[in-house]
């Protein structure tokens, strides 16, 4: 739900910054291989106990990972490898966290596989709409991306907001792990309704 609103005002401040990373030579792919390649310190420094140092990793692997689109338009590379990259390497980042907090706090570590699963699931539905939307050409509404990546519950800034709490509050960490779950379940029926309305049931 966030990742609308952040991607337009991030645009607008990021787009400077985009444009010198091109004019130095940088390309989308490697500021996507960036963005991937901080979170698994990231992640490592978490299942460590060290949780304040590596959430400052992934805030910054997530600014990265808002610029890449940001490089690809300025300079004109866009590519569909570089969609693929860019969903592929922010699975594997968000998985890498979980199973750090799943480590760092092993008396939880079954609502971290449950977490694990959420994403299995939300990112399952949302490519195989993606897929089968583009086989039926129909195109959603507001959506430039490489993917037709339909809106959700849990995104990229939901997720980040997970792992904040996880870190600020451990505390609570039981309790957030549990609403973070019921989030992505959520999220995975949103989007079944979604695709039945779009789809028809088959009937």
């Amino acid at each position: 739900m966030l990742d609308t609103p952040f991607r337009t005002r991030f645009a607008r401040w990021a787009a400077p910054i985009a444009e010198g990373l091109v004019a130095l030579g940088v390309t989308a792919n490697q500021v996507t291989w960036a963005a991937f390649a901080l979170s698994i310190p990231a992640a490592y420094l978490v299942a460590i106990g060290q949780g304040w140092a590596g959430l400052a990793l992934w805030l910054t692997s997530r600014l990265l990972d808002g610029l890449d689109g940001l490089v690809a338009r300025s300079g004109q590379s866009a590519s569909s490898y570089g969609g693929y990259l860019d969903i592929t390497l922010d699975m594997a980042a968000y998985s890498a966290m979980a199973v750090g907090f799943g480590l760092a706090y092993a008396e939880h570590a079954l609502l971290f596989y449950l977490i694990l699963m959420g994403y299995v699931l939300c990112g399952t539905t949302v490519l195989a709409l993606s897929s089968i939307l583009e086989r039926e050409k129909a195109q959603l509404p507001d959506n430039d991306r490489t993917l037709q990546l339909t809106p959700g519950f849990a995104e990229a800034g939901e997720t980040t907001i997970a792992y904040v709490l996880f870190t600020l509050l451990p505390g609570q960490i039981e309790w957030f792990a549990w609403v973070w779950i019921a989030v992505l379940g959520a999220t995975v029926v949103q989007r079944t309704m979604l695709a039945r309305r779009l789809l028809g049931d088959g009937r």
